[in-house]
Parts: structure tokens; C-alpha cells; sequence
């Protein structure tokens, strides 16, 4: 059917030349172009939001304890330092010599009643004597065993301590003169009692009786000695310091301690004359509970040995205040 309508075409149109037949033209070979793609930034990345730990928090329960503490530590640490307690010391005795120096061969600076308080300034290396102030104005030194001490772990040692004075030997007595004619021979005599001053500190005992005993009422409730310790060759009787006694009542020895010694340059007036040294001793430490007998006395020097011949004296009955005077000279 389809050929019969292309030939009627042909027929409409008339007939004419025969049209050309096409020929295909050449076919074009494919090549591939190039194309650059367009180079676009590579976005910048938005940085992520840094994941934030969740915070722990702890509720505490500080109490009132706890703020008083802190309270009160802050206090101290802000607290001024305390002070430290000056030592100190107190006479336990009555009458307690004071001296120059620690020892009872140097001389006497004053005496202590009982119960004064000081102030320790130092000690010597055997923690024995004790640097005290003040007596007369002065320092001095005394004896520890007659004191009660407090706060005295830590006082300073002196060490440069001034050597005691030297006793001054006496010089001997001048030899009487050989008589011009020849005494007649002697009946012979008994031997002589052992000399207790033979050979003591090489020039033998230096103190003598010069004067007393003598004696005053006092109640016969106690023994008080009162002595004088004098050289006579110096200033016409100047007092010797550092002297005491040995004292005996029917051959017992009666306590006199050796802390209590006499005073160098100084003297007191006493009922039956001047005095550097007292002692008093009461009826329980004296023999038969009486003032009353017979005694024997010689003088110590300051290292405790013999300076004195020994002397006896009888005290009457109520009668017991006792007063001698020993001279050097």
C-alpha cells in the first residue's frame, strides 16, 4: 500500500528529472576534548566544638569544729612568740654568805636571808655556785645547795672566772737573842702534847685569841656565836673574810655548816663587841639539849684546815651568847 501512494505522488507532481541520489558524506571520527574541570577550594572544615567533661562537684559540710580550727591556727601562727622565764633562785637558809667568786676561799660580797629571790645571770662548770644579781649593787656568787632553783636548764656557763686570792703568808717571829750567860740545865719536863698547828700550810696556824670568851643571857634557848676575825697589822684591826670555826661540846662535834663564813672588811656591833661572823646552833643539835658546858673552838681557813690553835671555854648556865676575837697579826 505504501508504494501505491508514493506513486500517485509521483503522478501529482508530474514527472521531472530524476533527483539525484545523496551520497553520504564522510564520516567524521570522534575525537575527546578536553575539558579542564574548575578547581573549587576545598571548604574549611568547621571544627567541632571540644566535648567539655561534665564538673563534679562534691558539697562539703565544713561543721563549726573545723572553722574554729582554722580559726585558731591562724591565731597561733600570728600569736606573738612567748617569752621565756628568767632563772631564778631562792635562799633556803637564813644568813647565807654571797662571795666574790665561786668558792669559799674568795672573799665575801654580803649575806642572804632566807626566802630573798635573784636573778641567775650564770653558773660555774660544776653547776655548783651560782651567779646571782644583785647584793650590795653587785653580782655575786652563791653557794647551790642553800638555794631552790626555777628556769635554770639553760643559763650560761662562766668561764672566765678570776683565780681566788692568795693567803698572805705571816713572817716568822724574830728569835730572841741568845742570853750572854749560860743558863743552869733545866729539870727535864714531860713531852709535849702533839702540836695540831705543826706543819700547817708551812708557817703553821696564824690566828690567835685575843680576846674573850666572854658570855650574855639570851634564855639559854640557843647557841650564837659572835666572832671577831681581824688582822691587827693592816689598818690597825682590819676583818678577815672567809674564816669559820670547828666547834665541839664533850667531843662531839656540833653541826656549824661551812657556808657561812666570816666578811672581809666589814663589822657589826654586838652586845659584847664587833663581829664579822655569827652562828647560831639550837638546843636539838647540842648535846644534852643544854646551852650549858664546856666547849672546844679552833679556827677553819677558806679550804677547811686549821688556823688556830684549839681553845675551851665553859658557858655558864643561861648564858648563850658567846663573843671571841681571833687576830691574824
Amino acid at each position: 500500500m505504501a508504494l501505491v501512494i508514493l506513486s500517485g505522488c509521483s503522478l501529482f507532481f508530474g514527472a521531472g528529472e530524476p533527483e539525484p541520489t545523496p551520497t553520504p558524506a564522510a564520516a567524521r571520527s570522534l575525537v575527546p576534548t578536553f575539558t579542564p574541570t574548575p578547581v573549587t577550594e576545598a571548604p574549611t572544615p568547621t571544627p567541632e566544638a571540644p566535648e567539655v567533661a561534665p564538673t563534679l562537684v562534691i558539697a562539703l559540710d565544713v561543721g563549726s569544729a573545723s572553722l574554729n580550727s582554722s580559726a585558731e591556727e591562724a591565731s597561733s601562727q600570728s600569736a606573738e612568740p612567748t617569752a621565756t622565764p628568767s632563772p631564778r633562785l631562792t635562799t633556803k637558809e637564813a644568813a647565807v654568805n654571797v662571795r666574790l667568786g665561786p668558792g669559799t676561799n674568795y672573799g665575801l660580797a654580803g649575806v642572804a636571808e632566807q626566802g630573798q629571790e635573784f636573778t641567775i645571770v650564770g653558773v660555774n662548770p660544776d653547776r655548783t655556785w651560782w651567779l646571782i644579781c644583785c647584793v650590795n649593787g653587785k653580782e655575786a656568787w652563791i653557794f647551790g645547795e642553800l638555794t631552790e632553783r626555777e628556769n635554770d636548764a639553760f643559763v650560761p656557763v662562766v668561764e672566765d672566772i678570776p683565780a681566788p686570792p692568795q693567803q698572805v703568808a705571816q713572817a716568822p717571829a724574830q728569835q730572841p737573842a741568845a742570853p750572854s750567860e749560860p743558863s743552869p740545865t733545866p729539870a727535864p719536863q714531860p713531852p709535849p702534847a702533839d702540836d695540831p698547828c705543826a706543819n700547817i700550810g708551812g708557817d703553821g696556824c696564824k690566828f690567835r685569841l685575843r680576846n674573850g670568851p666572854s658570855f650574855a643571857p639570851n634564855g639559854g634557848t640557843e647557841l650564837k656565836l659572835q666572832i671577831h676575825f681581824i688582822h691587827s697589822g693592816v689598818e690597825g684591826g682590819q676583818p678577815q673574810g672567809s674564816y669559820f670555826v670547828w666547834l665541839e661540846k664533850d667531843g662531839v662535834k656540833l653541826p656549824v655548816a661551812d657556808g657561812v663564813r666570816s666578811i672581809a672588811l666589814q663589822s657589826q656591833q654586838g652586845t659584847l663587841g664587833k663581829f664579822n661572823y655569827e652562828y647560831k646552833i639550837g638546843l636539838s643539835d647540842i648535846p644534852g639539849n643544854n646551852v650549858a658546858g664546856t666547849y672546844a673552838i679552833w679556827v677553819l681557813d677558806g679550804n677547811g684546815e686549821r688556823d688556830s690553835q684549839t681553845y675551851t671555854f665553859t658557858v655558864p648556865e643561861g648564858q648563850g651568847e658567846v663573843w671571841m676575837e681571833f687576830d691574824q697579826g
